[in-house]
């Protein structure tokens, strides 16, 4: 699930999903707002209801939405997430004040399900979830306007935010959700502990569809530091940032979209 439809039927929406294979094993990476995700993989060949678990990058609605709709279909595997995902949550503006976070009928799900990580940890060989990314001084973070409460007096810096680090046979691989950390403070970590100077591919939400133009500077100059081989920006990363990435790293960008596949191997 991306925002962008690959075609062929496909849907899309605000939200994303991938189905992540490593080490011999099948783990669903988010679910998207709806149970959409579902249909577009079955028409992809894909069956969900016997992969060997979900992983949660953060607990907003727009990655969470769909796990009824996965329990449905007959997911019964272990959901890896940080504790923080199941928090009440509000995004508060001059001309907006709605509920973000899970709805009380996915938190009923968990119990028995939920497996907590905290900083890190080994999923299947070769993949391992990462949360509570350090948030360097002046690095970019996609925080703003996000509180606990609806009086906005908590405001909330989604510490629950979390990526997945592949390691391939071409290289460090990072997956990203919805980059709340900001993409530098994210690929930094991922490089820290991959041991890596460089990596090989990115793969997800940005969060820089609202952001200024210092942090899509900051976004191209970490992928550039990295030496990124490619770039897979989707979701949230918003269609202004991806042209701006496309123009400043050239031939290395490629859109994110529903139906995409890609073997780092």
């Amino acid at each position: 699930m991306d925002n962008r439809s690959g075609g062929q039927g496909l849907g899309s929406e605000w939200g994303l999903s991938l189905l992540v294979a490593a080490g011999g094993q099948k783990w669903l990476w988010d679910t998207g707002k709806s149970g959409l995700f579902l249909d577009n993989a079955k028409r992809l060949g894909l069956d969900l209801s016997h992969i060997d678990g979900l992983a949660l990058s953060h607990g907003h609605y727009d990655h969470v939405g769909g796990l009824v709709a996965l329990v449905d279909a007959g997911f019964s595997g272990p959901i890896a997430a940080h504790p923080a995902l199941t928090r009440q949550r509000f995004s508060i503006k001059a001309s907006e004040h709605k509920e973000i976070g899970m709805e009380a009928g996915l938190r009923a799900l968990l119990p028995g399900r939920l497996q907590p990580v905290s900083n890190n940890r080994s999923l299947a060989p070769g993949l391992r979830f990462v949360t509570d990314i350090p948030r360097r001084p002046g690095r970019f973070t996609a925080t703003a306007n996000f509180y606990l409460d609806q009086e906005a007096s908590k405001p909330d810096s989604v510490p629950d935010d979390a990526f997945l680090l592949m390691d391939t046979p071409r290289g460090a691989v990072v997956v990203l959700g919805c980059c709340h950390s900001g993409l530098a403070n994210s690929l930094l970590q991922a490089a820290e502990l991959a041991k890596a100077k460089k990596l090989h591919a990115v793969v997800g939400g940005m969060h820089l569809y609202s952001a200024g133009q210092d942090a899509q500077e900051e976004a191209a100059e970490v992928l550039e530091t990295l030496e990124c081989e490619i770039i897979f920006p989707g979701h949230c990363t918003g269609d202004a940032s991806i042209s701006f990435l496309e123009q400043r790293i050239p031939g290395r960008v490629r859109p994110l979209h529903t139906g995409l596949c890609f073997a780092f191997s």
